[in-house]
Parts: C-alpha cells; structure tokens; sequence
C-alpha cells in the first residue's frame, strides 16, 4: 500500500526506523509499508474533503447572520 502524502510517508519512515512508537504498528510492517517508496511527486498533506465542505457550511452560516 504506497503512501498518500509526504507526511504520511514520513511518519511511516520513523516508525521504520524506530524514532517512533505506535501501538499496533510494528517497525517490520512500518519497514514493508515504505519499502520501494520515495516521497517524490506526493502532496504534503492528504486534504479531507469533508473539512473542505464544512468550511464551505460555515462560509455560508456567516453570511446569512449579517
């Protein structure tokens, strides 16, 4: 499974190498995880569309209580 942004390929990378500690991620499914991988061409953060519509909710309450 390739990572989804440079952030999560980072974390994963030190999990990997045993900066981190995570309950329930070993450093071998860490090591497996980004085996092969580069961070090159991935978005910084993956966005969640959901925060994208609840802006977008709060924009428009705003706008109808002027």
């Amino acid at each position: 499974m390739p990572a989804k942004s440079k952030a999560q390929f980072r974390f994963m990378q030190a999990v990997a190498h045993g900066g981190i500690k995570k309950p329930g991620l070993s450093e071998a499914t860490a090591k497996e995880y980004v085996s092969g991988q580069t961070p090159k061409g991935l978005p910084e953060k993956k966005h969640d569309k959901h925060r994208g519509i609840a802006k977008k909710a709060n924009e428009l309450f705003r706008k109808g209580e002027k």
